[in-house]
């Protein structure tokens, strides 16, 4: 029994290796030889695969139209460029070259409500990132009279720890930072910080997580 081979896989996966190396701009459809696919295609053709080789022929027939495509395109491309250096070399003046290079711009649209710089300008405003950048600022030192904690020459700790009990009981309950509201001198608000942990240990003040809430 006779084997006849089939290529068909083989050289639809050429082909498509083809288009995806043009695409890439690997290489230009002028620079293929196409004559060994339909080589292959003639020389392993038979009854038992006509089918599917007629399926591949297909393609390799659209991969040659495309290459006449190029090659056309080409030759009008050089043509164009014949005919353009002729024209220069007849010396036109420079109206008629200014006439000839004005036909070429294309002009941008305009509406009262609409314009293409509107549009460039909207574009612009749009990919613009609207998260502000961080800023990391350093803050200031503080000059204070008297070092906290470490010296205490008015008055010790727990004295002061008391006064400040006293002024909070009339705001209480209250939720945790109303108690610092009205202080905006930072060294205040940790030293008074310091005292309202101080009471939270020793259980004079409470606190309920829950709800944020400071009480006696």
């Amino acid at each position: 029994m006779i084997e006849f081979k089939d290529l068909s896989d083989e050289i639809k996966d050429k082909i498509r290796e083809i288009y995806e190396d043009v695409k890439r701009g690997k290489v230009s459809l002028l620079d293929l030889e196409l004559v060994p696919i339909f080589n292959d295609l003639k020389n392993t053709l038979n009854t038992s695969n006509i089918d599917k080789y007629s399926k591949v022929y297909i393609d390799a027939c659209e991969l040659l139209k495309d290459k006449f495509k190029e090659f056309q395109d080409l030759l009008n491309s050089m043509e164009d460029e014949k005919k353009f250096d002729l024209y220069l070399k007849s010396n036109p003046d420079d109206k008629e070259i200014i006439e000839l290079f004005n036909e070429c711009w294309i002009k941008t649209f305009q509406l009262q409500s609409l314009s293409y710089d509107f549009l460039e300008q909207s574009q612009i405003k749009l990919s613009r990132d609207r998260i502000p950048p961080i800023v990391i600022e350093h803050l200031k030192r503080e000059k204070v009279k008297e070092n906290f904690i470490l010296e205490l020459p008015t008055q010790k700790f727990t004295d002061k720890m008391n006064d400040f009990l006293e002024t909070i009981k009339k705001k209480l309950p209250c939720s945790f930072n109303s108690i610092f509201d009205s202080m905006g001198n930072q060294i205040e608000i940790y030293e008074k910080f310091v005292y309202l942990l101080h009471l939270l240990q020793i259980k004079e003040v409470k606190y309920k997580h829950e709800t944020d809430i400071l009480y006696i």
